[in-house]
């Protein structure tokens, strides 16, 4: 298991909001501005903190509005930005594609694991649905 679905899976959402904002790690950078923007898009504010915070704040807000889907797609719009972008760069300067083929690696894995992200977080959802239902019937 790979350190980005190690803590999707097993990290709280400091962890994971640490992960994201650490560009070495998730391969992609948002800016304070990208992540308001997201918000926005979703319905959802982040108040004026660091970025790993804003970032927490909105998967916290996102998971009680039931939005983390549209978040965890957002951030998968953002991860593909990003590749197109080192694709671009590396097409742009041939002596710097290692580094770009680096980056995009990163950025790669960390997209599959949003993916993986997705679908526990859907199989979380029906799961909830479904407890909610049963004890509405008792």
């Amino acid at each position: 298991m790979s350190e980005i679905d190690k803590t999707f899976r097993e990290g709280g959402l400091g962890q994971l909001a640490q992960l994201i904002a650490n560009p070495a790690r998730s391969g992609i950078y948002l800016s304070r501005a990208g992540i308001r923007r997201i918000a926005a898009e979703l319905g959802l504010s982040t108040g004026v903190q660091s970025r790993s915070r804003m970032l927490e704040s909105l998967f916290r807000d996102a998971g009680a509005d039931g939005l983390v889907e549209e978040l965890l797609d957002r951030l998968i719009a953002e991860a593909d930005g990003w590749l197109g972008r080192y694709r671009e760069w590396a097409r742009a300067c041939p002596p710097a594609k290692s580094a770009w083929k680096g980056w995009g690696a990163r950025t790669r894995e960390f997209r599959s694991s949003l993916r993986r992200a997705k679908k526990w977080a859907r199989t979380s959802a029906r799961e909830a649905a479904r407890e909610a239902d049963a004890r509405a019937a008792e």
